[in-house]
């Protein structure tokens, strides 16, 4: 999901690592929370047809003590799964109910660690607060109006809402993929050996990529006038300076496509 309001957040482990994260912003949240919800409603809808079929043996004569336990252990069923869907699959799940593992989104702590029980918990219970007025009001204004993407229980939690990488990556190889889609670039016959696959390091495929990267937002003029170097570069690494010559861009494309299977993880 391409989320303008998703913001970067850089952290220091407690062993002086720096990370960098993307926040779920509340697109992302609201999605995966309407996904839970969907699973709650077909369990709930589930437990709603048992107790129906449980409360009208209650009022025959047949088993009426034992459809008294089965009335109580469902609506008492039920109460527990609405509190502890969320509790149970973020402790369970490494941080994630399952809308947010289906999008790519993880609940760590400040300090990018993962989510203890009790801020898990604590998270949660603030959910009541977040709820408030009604369909998350006061969750979804804090995380408007909040720098790191978080709602009331984030806050008192010490949690933040992150964007899992292998996510964004998967996010912007689509996006690339779309955008070389409609440009409609031809393909050329290149013959690339094992011997010039090998002669690309990993600063030749930083450059080519961060070049690609640009073709969804970059005009295509000063896109060209930025292929030029890179295409001579890698036209002469891999000796195939007849096919730079004619247009960088396409070059730089079809070495992208050639090589993306060797370097994209």
């Amino acid at each position: 999901m391409n989320e303008s309001l998703d913001k970067k957040v850089t952290i220091i482990t407690p062993e002086q690592v720096q990370l960098q994260f993307h926040t779920a912003g509340i697109g992302s949240r609201s999605l995966a929370h309407i996904l839970d919800a969907l699973i709650l409603l077909v369990v709930n809808s589930l437990l709603f047809v048992f107790a129906l079929l449980v409360s009208r043996l209650y009022s025959g004569s047949w088993l009426p003590a034992v459809a008294d336990y089965l009335l109580a252990f469902s609506i008492i069923l039920l109460i527990l799964l609405n509190l502890g869907y969320f509790v149970c699959t973020e402790a369970y799940m490494g941080g994630q109910t399952w809308g947010k593992r289906w999008l790519g989104l993880r609940v760590l702590q400040n300090n990018g660690q993962s989510a203890t029980l009790l801020s898990i918990l604590i998270r949660n219970l603030f959910r009541l607060l977040d709820m408030m007025p009604t369909f998350y009001f006061l969750g979804a204004v804090s995380i408007l109006f909040s720098a790191k993407d978080k709602r009331i229980g984030d806050m008192v939690a010490g949690t933040i809402v992150v964007v899992e990488a292998r996510f964004e990556r998967m996010k912007r190889r689509k996006q690339l993929e779309k955008a070389i889609s409609k440009k409609n670039y031809p393909l050329l016959a290149l013959d690339m050996e094992e011997a010039q696959r090998a002669e690309i390091t990993d600063q030749d495929w930083q450059l080519l990529q961060a070049w690609v990267e640009r073709i969804p937002t970059m005009a295509n003029d000063r896109l060209a006038e930025l292929a030029s170097p890179i295409a001579q570069h890698f036209a002469k690494k891999l000796a195939l300076n007849h096919w730079s010559t004619q247009d960088p861009v396409l070059f730089l494309i079809n070495i992208y496509e050639a090589l993306r299977a060797d370097w994209e993880v």
